[in-house]
């Protein structure tokens, strides 16, 4: 039998993934990337019999439907017509599968499908209710809504922080508001965006408690320094342009999206024109400084804020 697993919801496929296994019962399990691997030598592989005639399960990752040749997928054609009792798992890149080829229709048919459809925030809520609840810990709504709002909603990344307040939460049985707060990672991404903000706001105190907050989540200084240095450029094209321009002729005119351009516009009097030249400039000469002569540069950076 195949197993063909769509979507790009990575970490409920590799729990379904999980699952299926342990309902298989299969000891030997064989890894393949596709990426690597052609299609033949994971068929060869397949129809291969060893000495004890052991059942194998074949996992191939990063599959692609749309990557086969014609020869391959002719091939896998001819297998899915005489499979063996071996099991093939397809963990599979596609968006989608096109409907209009005839492999699409014979996958359906004769395979086993799983299309993992992005989930809507009420799927969400009950997807990670859920994994408190295998787990036999209580949790109120309240708080696996905060849970989501911390992670954005993004459920891959909300998956990842779940199982990592799981573990800090073995052999108890509740969640505190606190046990969120110590060990969800707030979203880099939303991080970042609070610290340009505090740093174009002029806000020492709030621009190094977010910078804190994405160096302890393992973001590059040097990532954070590029990040300040476009909206630096950003903030001065912006303050130039407004004299004789609107918000979304700059926006169409920097080919930015116009919300970037209306909360820079927000900001462009918090800045002199000179002030923000010169902040440039040092920001320049942190990357120097860093990369050069070696300068610690979480402390360089930290040093920079409190010049606000």
């Amino acid at each position: 039998m195949i197993y063909v697993f769509l979507g790009n919801e990575f970490n409920i496929i590799k729990k379904k993934i999980e699952e299926l296994i342990n309902t298989l019962n299969i000891d030997n399990i064989i890894k393949y990337d596709f990426s690597e691997s052609s299609i033949s030598e994971i068929l060869n592989e397949v129809n291969y019999v060893d000495l004890f005639n052991e059942k194998k399960l074949i996992i191939v990752s990063n599959f692609s439907f749309k990557k086969l040749k014609e020869k391959e997928e002719k091939d896998l054609l001819n297998y899915i017509d005489n499979m063996n009792d071996n099991v093939i798992i397809i963990k599979c890149i596609d968006e989608s599968l096109d409907s209009r080829k005839s492999i699409t229709k014979i996958i359906k048919e004769k395979c086993k499908l799983f299309e993992m459809e992005k989930l809507d925030y009420k799927s969400m809520m009950d997807y990670i209710t859920n994994m408190f609840k295998e787990n036999n810990i209580k949790i109120s709504y309240n708080q696996i809504k905060k849970i989501l709002d911390l992670c954005e909603n993004n459920i891959e990344y909300a998956i990842k922080e779940v199982e990592k307040l799981l573990i800090y939460k073995i052999g108890e049985k509740e969640v505190s508001d606190k046990d969120i707060d110590d060990v969800i990672s707030k979203s880099t991404e939303k991080e970042i965006f609070n610290l340009t903000d505090n740093v174009m706001k002029r806000d020492i105190a709030k621009s190094i408690e977010s910078f804190n907050i994405l160096i302890s989540s393992k973001i590059d200084a040097t990532v954070i320094l590029e990040t300040l240095s476009r909206q630096f450029r950003l903030l001065y094209q912006t303050k130039i342009l407004s004299k004789n321009n609107s918000e979304s002729n700059i926006s169409k005119m920097l080919l930015v999206n116009p919300y970037v351009i209306k909360k820079t516009f927000m900001n462009i009097n918090n800045f002199k024109e000179e002030e923000i030249i010169d902040y440039l400039y040092k920001l320049s000469n942190i990357d120097i400084d860093i990369k050069t002569k070696g300068y610690d540069k979480n402390k360089v950076l930290e040093s920079f804020f409190l010049t606000l």
